[in-house]
């Protein structure tokens, strides 16, 4: 496959040390995201997300053997600028045969804009973060650096007015972070947004998991209790905790999934198109076996506002992205050939840089060359429009 383009469906960005003094406005900087330094001497941001700084040593890994990563302890000279500087991405992508990547924002970063209870500096630091990404980091080529607009979490209007606005700057995708309403869960409430969603051809993203902004204001009051114990790494039951937890994200995805199904958002805007990142792709076959099974059992009593199998609208309005998953391989086609997409999530630690290439074919040598292109390039090209 040395010809086919390849595009790594979810990448991230490490903040540059200046981010928020060169875009946040000025009369917010007091509140910004801090860089400080963590127990090791290592760089860390310091937010108000609670609980300790928040280390970059896991988010800046490329090129890094495995038994060097460590919590604590790196900092950004250490790091490889490719992380934090678009131009450098470039490079590194070059490096690994990566033809496009799609970018998405750091969140936990962006939580300490997203769950403040103050609405103009939610707005000032997501507008802070979206400017970056395009008029900075994905200025050097546009083309191939592919930036999803993260969207605010203030409601309803806020959030069809940014994502217009988003499309008109040239975004190819959007991130939701929260439901559109800004409600605790899925309602009707959200459809506009769909349906601005489908008005202007825009595919929406949800990385990991959908966490409201008073459920975001109640974390920091826990981890204001807690105080440092989220990141005190010399606890093993900690560790343990920190990196089990790193293995089964899906299940953080799979009921925002069936509610959007089984509520009918795909019945009512058949062609809204939904990307779930960072959740593997593996456990999905098992999802749509199951939810089909109670859909057929439950459908008469249950009323639901679906005319089809359950499983239909994931095959025509989902898809999902794996890091490494020989098991979503072995079970693609019930996953849904069209519906997975590869990536590598540069510059976190799941990466393989610079020998993604080799981890493809090691992992998908096997199968159908076709087969093969589309999962690791063509469907994420027909998904955010890339050859437009």
């Amino acid at each position: 496959m040395s010809d086919a383009r390849v595009v790594d469906a979810d990448c991230h960005i490490l903040e540059p040390p200046d981010i928020w003094k060169n875009w946040l406005p000025e009369q917010y900087q007091e509140k910004a995201p801090r860089l400080v330094k963590d127990p090791a001497g290592g760089d860390a941001w310091l937010t108000a997300v609670g609980g300790a700084a928040d280390p970059i040593g896991l988010v800046s890994t490329p090129g890094m053997p495995w038994d060097q990563f460590r919590w604590f302890g790196v900092t950004y000279d250490e790091a490889r600028p490719g992380c934090y500087n678009g131009a450098a991405r470039l490079k590194d992508m070059d490096i690994d045969g990566v033809w496009a990547e799609v970018l998405y924002p750091p969140q936990r970063t962006m939580s300490h804009f997203l769950g403040d209870d103050d609405d103009d500096f939610v707005l000032a630091g997501v507008d802070a973060y979206n400017n970056f990404l395009f008029e900075e980091f994905c200025a050097p080529d546009p083309t191939r650096l592919i930036g999803l607009a993260q969207m605010p979490s203030l409601g309803i209007d806020q959030a069809i007015d940014a994502l217009r606005k988003a499309k008109a700057r040239g975004a190819k995708g959007v991130v939701i972070s929260n439901w559109p309403s800004g409600q605790e869960g899925l309602s009707s409430d959200d459809d506009p947004f769909w349906a601005a969603a489908v008005d202007e051809g825009i595919p929406v993203a949800v990385h990991i998991n959908i966490i409201s902004r008073k459920q975001r204001a109640a974390s920091r009051k826990a981890a204001a209790k807690r105080g440092n114990a989220l990141y005190d790494m010399s606890s093993e039951a900690t560790r343990a905790k920190a990196i089990g937890s790193m293995s089964h994200v899906f299940s953080m995805c799979a009921g925002s999934i069936t509610q959007m199904i089984f509520t009918g958002v795909f019945e009512r805007f058949p062609e809204l198109q939904m990307c779930w990142i960072e959740t593997g792709v593996g456990w999905i076959p098992h999802l749509i076996e199951s939810i089909d099974d109670r859909y057929w059992r439950n459908r008469v009593w249950g009323d639901l506002p679906i005319k089809e199998p359950p499983s239909s609208y994931w095959y025509r309005n989902n898809a999902a992205t794996f890091i490494t998953d020989r098991s979503g391989i072995a079970l693609r086609h019930a996953a849904g050939i069209d519906n997975i997409m590869w990536s590598s999530d540069y510059p976190h630690h799941g990466n393989d840089w610079p020998y993604s290439r080799k981890m493809i074919e090691d992992t998908m040598g096997q199968i159908p060359n076709d087969e093969k292109v589309k999962i690791t390039g063509a469907n994420a090209a027909r998904i955010w429009h890339l050859d437009r």
